[in-house]
Parts: structure tokens; sequence; C-alpha cells
């Protein structure tokens, strides 16, 4: 996945829960919708007036159809003409029910359907409303309905109880599972975001690590004033460098033959810097074997070194020397040019990452030693695979 696709699914698990809450609303209210509907027919016969019962019926089936048609068009509960409709419906059906229902109909009927009606009101509104505002309107829709039902004096003061406490329930628990969700897809989005901030940091630290030695062998072939005896050493790198960077756009590993020592990594490393006063001493440490990743690590870094020195060492002489003792190995690249006050001079990126931090990862450490007018001198030591040269 590249970075502008994983960028594109930031807020996506926000979205499918969203998604996910739009399609179970409408499912919910269409059982209560349908349920209503066919309780019409009987409710308007007992009704004292039949129209004044069609007519709430109807006005509970339009806010119904609205609320369905809108979840489902917008994919989401937040936006809705059907909000504020939808409460006044559930709170005007108690007192419509009252008024034209006969009393024994008014609790445990479905021809006063004004209370399933009004669970379901309250559970959904926990969806579009603040968690908190939605209980506080389930318990006074409760209550409302407590006075109502308790006014029939048909059932006793237990049994509207239970049932009113039904409604403050039911949007209890919808709004509990409802900002769980949500806070569940919220804490994904921020995972992945953080996640893709990660990647992008990591792509780059790997970019700048791929192209820092790149940039100053152009850098320099790009100088006018970079001398005539310098070109041919930059030339051979420069295509070296090329090679490289065409294997790492096409993912490729670049593979070169040979073992994988000290010796030939020092090899590797030197070549094209003819044009610097190398002093070699490596055959003490020459016959040490690497790894792979520390072969080729350590030879970015040791070539870092060397474009600094080219750069900015201004140095008379540039020794590089390599030892082990059995279990380890050491190359050391010393110049006594102009060096650096290390208290007060911060490292740049090629000492610092890619020859520090990028040895670091692959069991290599790297220290710098330098001083003004004293030159500088950087130390690479890492292990012998198995313990031993070989």
């Amino acid at each position: 996945m590249t970075s502008s696709t994983r960028l594109g699914a930031a807020g996506m698990s926000s979205r499918r829960a969203e998604l996910g809450i739009a399609l179970v609303v409408p499912a919910m209210r269409a059982v209560v919708l349908v349920q209503i509907v066919l309780s019409v027919p009987a409710g308007a016969r007992l009704a004292t007036s039949s129209a004044a019962y069609v007519a709430l019926a109807l006005a509970a089936t339009v806010v119904s159809l609205l609320l369905i048609v809108q979840c489902l068009a917008t994919g989401s509960v937040r936006p809705g003409w059907w909000h504020v409709p939808d409460l006044v419906v559930a709170w005007a059906a108690f007192a419509v029910m009252g008024l034209l229902m006969p009393a024994t109909h008014i609790v445990g009927t479905w021809e006063a359907w004004a209370a399933g009606f009004a669970i379901n009101v309250a559970a959904l509104a926990s969806t579009w409303l603040r968690p908190l505002v939605s209980v506080v309107h389930g318990i006074a829709l409760g209550g409302w309905y407590f006075a109502w039902a308790s006014a029939t004096g048909i059932t006793s003061v237990a049994t509207n109880v239970s049932n009113a406490i039904t409604i403050p329930g039911y949007a209890l628990v919808v709004a509990l599972l409802v900002h769980y969700l949500r806070s569940l897809a919220a804490d994904a989005d921020r995972s992945r975001e953080e996640a893709v901030a990660a990647t992008r940091a990591l792509e780059l630290g790997r970019y700048q690590l791929t192209v820092h030695d790149a940039s100053s062998i152009l850098r320099l072939l790009s100088d006018e004033d970079t001398p005539a005896e310098v070109l041919p050493g930059l030339r051979v790198q420069a295509d070296r460098e090329a090679t490289r960077l065409r294997n790492y756009l096409s993912a490729q590993p670049l593979e070169r033959p040979g073992d994988r020592t000290v010796g030939s990594m020092l090899g590797d490393a030197l070549e094209g810097f003819d044009d610097l006063p190398l002093e070699l001493a490596v055959d003490l440490g020459s016959h040490a074997r690497l790894t792979e990743e520390v072969w080729q690590a350590t030879g970015r870094a040791v070539a870092t070194v060397l474009h600094n020195v080219r750069l900015h060492a201004n140095a008379d002489q540039v020794v590089v020397h390599a030892d082990c003792d059995g279990g380890s190995w050491e190359v050391v690249v010393s110049d006594d040019g102009r060096g650096f006050d290390q208290t007060s001079q911060p490292l740049g990126f090629g000492l610092d990452t890619q020859a520090g931090q990028a040895l670091r990862e692959v069991g290599v450490s790297a220290e710098i030693r330098s001083a003004p007018g004293r030159g500088t001198s950087v130390t690479f030591t890492g292990p012998v695979p198995g313990g031993g040269a070989g």
C-alpha cells in the first residue's frame, strides 16, 4: 500500500462505524413501522375519531420513512430532517392515544402503539444525541408515558413503572453501545494515522539514507571549482550510485560477487576516493567476515565519512585502519583536517544517521572523536559472525 493510499484510509473506521449504525437504525424503525401499519385498521375502529387516529399513524409513518431514506442515502444518522419531528410525534402520540383509545387498550396493545413507538424513538435518538442528553430525554419520555398510563387506572403502579423504565433503559443501552463503537472506531483511526506517520518517517529516513552520498557526488560534479583530478573518482562513484539507485527504485537487491569481509567492504567503499590522501593499514582486519547487511551498511558508512572528509576536512592525510581480535573487528577512519567542536556543533545527517543509526540497527557501533584543528576519527566496531575471523 502506498503512502497516498494509506492516507486516504484515515478515518475509514469511523466512516464504517457510522455506516453500520445508519443501516441498523432504519432496520429497527422498519420493524416498528410494520407493526404500526398492521394495527391501524383495528385501532381506527376502536378510536373515538378514526380520522385523528389515522392522521397520527400517518405522521409516524412519514417521519419513519424520512428517517429510513435519509440514513440510507447519507450513510449516517447524524444529519437528518427527521430528528425533531421524530421526537415530537413520540411525545404527542401518548396524549393523542390517551384521548382517542378506550382505557382498556392504552396499555399492552398495538392498537395503542405509542409505547412501542416511544421505546424505538428513545433508543434511536441515542445514535444522534449526545449520550447524556439522550438518557435524560429517555427518562423524561418514560415519565410522560407513566403519567398517561396511570391516568387510565387500569394497570397497577408497579406495571406502569416497569413499562416506563423500558424507555430510558433502551436509550441507555443504545447510547452506551453507540458511544463504545464510535470510540473504538476513533481509536482505530488514530492508530492508523500514527502508523501512517511512522511509515512516512521510515520512508523519509530510508530515502535520506539512499540519496545522501549521491547528492554529495552530484554537488561536486556540478561545482566548477571541483579540481580536475577529483572528477575521475567522482564519475566512478556516480556510476555506482546510479546503479544502486536504479536497483533501489526497482526493489531489486544490489548483487556484488565475492566474499563478505572487511577487506572487500573497504575495497568497495574506497573506490573513487583516489583524490584523497589515503593511507591504508588494513591487513590485520581485512580477513574478518561480515554478514551481508553489516557489509552493506558499514561500506555505506565508510563512504559517507570519506565524502565528509572530501567536502569539509581539507585534510593532508586520511588513514584507514582495520583490525580483528577474533571475536570482533574494528575499522578506523582518521583525518588530520579541520575537525569540529562536538560540544557545540551537532552532527550532520551523514555522521549522525548514516554512520550512526543505520549501523546500530545491524549491531555495529560507531564512535566519533573530533576537535577543532585536530581532525576527526570515526571508529566502527562489530562482531565477527560465529565468533571467528574465518
